[in-house]
């Protein structure tokens, strides 16, 4: 395999798990596969390559083409790793994680949280208040939930992210 290659297969394995690193891979090698051929030729259920061909697809990892097959009319779908440069989908990845990350982070610094020191449970004032701040799961009292440390765990994340620059050499 090739750089590119070579890294589309570890983007595969590490966002979607080891059996997409092993349909990456096969698609590298082959150049193109069914996933039937893909189900067949690894031994996993159709329906579970389906749905990683799929997120694999959202994620820009892998491409399509479809064709019709006369006898049944049904499509067929032929699936191969992407042209797009490996660059521009980190960068993309890069956006959307971003976004989220600064989301959730507002989230958390605009929120007042309780906790349930019995199960763990996690509530806004909102939440807690509307359950006389008492657990919905076990009964037992909230507490007050100090979340500095995932404000600046997000924070940091945010910072690390910020100064990955994947398009540049």
């Amino acid at each position: 395999m090739r750089g590119n290659e070579d890294v589309l297969v570890m983007l595969a394995e590490k966002i979607y798990g080891k059996l997409a690193g092993r349909i990456m891979g096969y698609l590298v090698e082959k150049g193109e596969a069914t996933d039937e051929e893909l189900s067949k030729e690894l031994r996993v259920e159709v329906n579970e390559v389906r749905r990683i061909l799929n997120m694999m697809f959202e994620s820009h990892l892998i491409r399509y083409r479809r064709t019709r097959d006369e006898k049944i009319g049904w499509y067929i779908y032929y699936w191969a790793p992407t042209d797009e440069d490996v660059a521009t989908i980190l960068e993309d990845r890069k956006r959307k994680t971003l976004l989220l990350l600064r989301q959730r982070l507002e989230q958390e610094k605009s929120n007042t949280y309780y906790i349930c020191i019995r199960c763990g449970a996690r509530y806004t004032f909102e939440e807690a208040a509307e359950s006389m701040f008492r657990c919905t799961e076990c009964d037992e009292v909230l507490e007050n939930f100090n979340n500095d440390l995932i404000v600046k765990k997000l924070e940091k994340a945010i910072e690390l992210l910020e100064s990955y620059k994947p398009l540049s050499d």
